[in-house]
């Protein structure tokens, strides 16, 4: 999978953020290396920007994860980020997992930027 993730570089403000391109696939089987890749972008000491683009298989794994990296770059000081609104196959994981139906302010943000999906 780390040969498939893309990295580039942007500035907001005064703050470098990176772009970490996630896979096509995020699922239990893949969760590991993904983790690993999260905490290697972690360690890059940067705030973050998730790419969603391609990624199209996920499970409740991919969500965990997020979560957890969500709180870990909090709790750093740092900001962890969607590139975009959470396209269809996360919006429809959420959605089918219960998240959606009483979303807080702060995760509506995360996952839509502030607009819920119809």
């Amino acid at each position: 999978m780390r040969e498939m993730i893309a990295r580039m570089g942007t500035i907001r403000g005064d703050v470098m953020h990176q772009v970490f391109a996630v896979p096509g696939s995020v699922t239990v089987r893949s969760a590991r290396e993904f983790a690993q890749n999260l905490l290697t972008e972690f360690e890059a000491g940067q705030d973050l920007d998730l790419d969603l683009s391609v990624l199209a298989e996920v499970d409740l794994s991919f969500v965990q994860l997020i979560h957890a990296a969500r709180d870990h770059w909090a709790r750093a000081g740092r900001s962890l980020r969607l590139a975009h609104p959470a396209g269809e196959p996360v919006t429809a994981l959420l959605d089918r997992a219960g998240f959606l139906t009483d979303l807080a302010p702060q995760d509506l943000d995360f996952w839509f930027h502030g607009d819920m999906p119809r």
